[in-house]
């Protein structure tokens, strides 16, 4: 199958317009439609159903950009640094990522990273990102996706912000299209994250503006810990789509969003003064992650904004 067709489909799945994924493309609105033509009589299945603002996947067409998205990146990254002393690179890269960043980014991110740096081997820490400063510092870990940080030790780029939901068990009775007032979801016997940044942060910075008070029945150190007191309705959480996805598509979890107050989590890449990496490697890694994040998010698979636009430079900051 002629791979230029499949990046065709999948410019078009994420602008969702063929006459903007065209514009993006360089090339002919009816070429390009020729070309997904071409693409479907191949597979013999429709991609794309047409709607008043554009096209949208079929069920067929999130099958195909499921499972071609990842590995036709890591085809075209692996073409682009054979040869490269990146290729020839022989040594362990240690990578660290939030708990609620695990199923969305792990897997495509090493995919994208094998194939930069096939001679590599890679160890990947999960944690808060306390834990995870504590780690860079100590050398544990080179360089990570945590919150923002107020350390002069670390440098660090944002990437996105995510925002967060109220989040109930099966039996919450939560609705995706109607919202709950911040002032609702503090009054809810609430689990919450243990950690002094990221989503507790935003729940205190969110109920100082609002002026009301902010407790909760629980909290803990573990994502999985939460996700099952939430699942057993004994308490709600805030959280990130990208932290319970897999459960919320499961009818594990229900969620709902939340009004009155702009909650987010923000993300980005950090590293030490210390860091123990070339330059041109630590600026790679860096990049590696800021596009496989992009990628994730122009798709829909991880619902955020992005922050950064700039390349990512550990020397600088």
């Amino acid at each position: 199958m002629d791979t230029h067709r499949l990046k065709y489909f999948l410019r078009i799945a994420e602008e969702r317009s063929i006459t903007r994924a065209a514009g993006l493309l360089g090339i002919a609105q009816p070429a390009l439609s020729r070309q997904l033509q071409l693409l479907e009589e191949d597979l013999g299945v429709a991609l794309f159903t047409r709607t008043r603002r554009g096209v949208e996947l079929t069920e067929a067409g999130e099958r195909l950009r499921a499972s071609t998205a990842g590995p036709l990146r890591q085809l075209e990254l692996a073409v682009q640094y054979a040869g490269t002393p990146l290729a020839r690179l022989d040594r362990t890269l240690r990578l660290g990522l939030p708990e609620s960043t695990v199923d969305v980014l792990t897997a495509p991110l090493l995919g994208s990273l094998a194939a930069v740096f096939p001679e590599a081997t890679f160890s990947v820490t999960v944690g808060s990102t306390d834990h995870l400063v504590e780690d860079m510092l100590k050398g544990a870990v080179d360089i990570a996706l945590v919150n923002p940080v107020p350390d002069d030790r670390v440098f660090y780029r944002e990437l996105l912000a995510e925002r967060l939901f109220l989040v109930g068990g099966p039996e919450s009775g939560l609705d995706a299209t109607c919202a709950v007032g911040f002032g609702d979801v503090v009054g809810l016997p609430l689990v919450v994250p243990r950690t002094s940044s990221g989503v507790g942060t935003a729940l205190q910075n969110a109920a100082l503006r609002a002026k009301v008070q902010f407790g909760h029945r629980i909290t803990t150190d573990s994502l999985p810990a939460m996700k099952n007191v939430i699942e057993a309705g004994l308490a709600y959480g805030v959280l990130p789509l990208s932290a319970c996805r897999r459960e919320i598509d499961d009818g594990r979890l229900r969620f709902a969003p939340i009004e009155d107050a702009t909650l987010t989590q923000r993300l980005g890449v950090a590293a030490t003064a210390q860091l123990d990496l070339p330059r041109e490697l630590s600026v790679k890694i860096g990049d590696t992650i800021r596009e496989e994040v992009a990628a994730l998010v122009r798709s829909g698979t991880w619902t955020a904004d992005l922050i950064a636009t700039r390349p990512w430079n550990p020397m600088k900051g």
